[in-house]
């Protein structure tokens, strides 16, 4: 977050967006260095059957880390661009989350992303593995709490999703 959202820091940001539903969704379709489009969001929720909800948090799954991580491409993913991140926040979500080191194509949307971010008052993660096993699987339990770090515009997180079973 830049200059212009102080007070949005880490420690002062309220731990229910930390604590939300979640969907994540399938763009494991998706190229080296590839935008993610709102239409195509709109498509992948109509094939996993979810909504975005106000509150959300939102991961998109591209199948990056499993692909890349550790290779010469690893900076190089998919990411959302600036008219997602637009259109996300104006859904009111919580957050959304990649498995990229960005949520944005660097060069492309990326400082444009963090700025939307802030503007619009939701959150990202990055860096995220595992969501292959949440594709399909609808709704969930989303925990990812940040240290409290004053000052801070980020933070590690330990990220669950949290499945309910009714037997």
């Amino acid at each position: 977050m830049g200059r212009q959202f102080v007070g949005q820091s880490i420690d002062t940001m309220p731990l229910s967006m930390f604590y939300t539903q979640g969907i994540c969704l399938d763009f494991s379709h998706k190229n080296l260095k590839e935008l993610i489009e709102p239409d195509e969001i709109e498509d992948a929720c109509s094939k996993a059957n979810v909504e975005i909800e106000k509150g959300d948090t939102v991961l998109l799954y591209t199948d990056h880390y499993r692909k890349y991580f550790g290779t010469e491409n690893w900076g190089n993913g998919p990411g959302g661009s600036i008219a997602t991140a637009r259109w996300l926040g104006e859904k009111q979500i919580s957050a959304f989350g990649v498995e990229t080191m960005s949520p944005g194509v660097p060069k492309v949307s990326n400082k444009e992303v963090h700025q939307i971010c802030g503007e619009l008052g939701f959150s990202h993660y990055e860096n995220m593995i595992n969501l292959y096993r949440l594709i399909g699987r609808g709704r969930f339990r989303f925990i990812a709490l940040p240290l409290k770090i004053r000052g801070g515009t980020g933070s590690p997180v330990r990220a669950v999703a949290v499945f309910e079973y009714n037997d």
